[in-house]
């Protein structure tokens, strides 16, 4: 990509390399892992609440409850993950650029 500087074009390239640990990538991917299995189990419950033959009103206060629940368990994992994307992207913002002149 060309950028021009008061001395002329200047050319920066961005490196393919990883610069953060296998370590951060490891939590990453255990977040988003837990975040499937909440998924996949909230998603069942579901299930269940639609196919189940109760009452309205039950049905619809157990809904609540499994809504709620499905937010309450899910929210420290998104929080953790994004506290890992904001560590990536500090590593990797300014990693990686070379000027040549």
């Amino acid at each position: 990509m060309a950028k021009h500087t008061t001395s002329g074009p200047m050319r920066v390239e961005t490196s393919p390399a990883l610069v953060y640990s296998d370590d951060l990538t490891a939590a990453m991917q255990a977040e988003l892992a837990a975040l499937a299995a909440i998924d996949a189990d909230y998603a069942a419950k579901r299930h269940r609440l639609e196919t189940w033959a109760g009452p309205q009103a039950a049905k619809e206060r157990l809904t609540r409850e499994v809504e709620a629940c499905h937010r309450r368990d899910r929210e420290p994992h998104v929080l953790r993950l994004g506290a890992l994307h904001e560590r990536v992207m500090a590593l990797t913002q300014f990693k990686g650029l070379r000027t040549k002149h």
